[in-house]
């Protein structure tokens, strides 16, 4: 199985630009499912109740998992543990804008995008 993962921080990059980061998976990796983990979505819905400057986004981005219908996958861990754990599991490529979690997925041979302000998948 071919998954596409997509962290918080791709997310909240994505929706802060505008840009829908479920929408340019699909449209880059059309064969690859995409998935986020239970922590993503924790992550999002503890930000969306908050006062922090990212709630909107975090609401936008609760809503955009169900819409595009992404698979939420099992985990408790923190979400870069998560991934880093997971990574190797599946054909997948990571999607994060995370710098020091690019690095270290890198350094493990993962595949890994990110979303720059234009739109485009790196």
């Amino acid at each position: 199985m071919k998954i596409a993962i997509i962290d918080t921080s791709s997310i909240l990059f994505g929706l802060a630009n505008k840009i829908d980061p479920f929408e340019r998976l699909k449209e880059s990796f059309p064969d690859y499912k995409i998935a986020v983990s239970q922590g993503v979505v924790r992550e999002l819905a503890e930000m969306s109740g908050s006062r922090k400057k990212q709630k909107v986004q975090a609401k936008i981005g609760l809503a955009l998992i169900k819409r595009h219908l992404v698979t939420v996958l099992k985990g408790e861990e923190y979400v870069d543990a998560w991934i880093l754990a997971n990574v190797g599991k599946w054909d997948c490529i990571v999607c994060t804008n995370d710098v020091e979690l690019k690095g270290k997925l890198k350094s493990m041979g993962a595949k890994v995008v990110s979303l720059s302000r234009s739109g485009m998948l790196r």
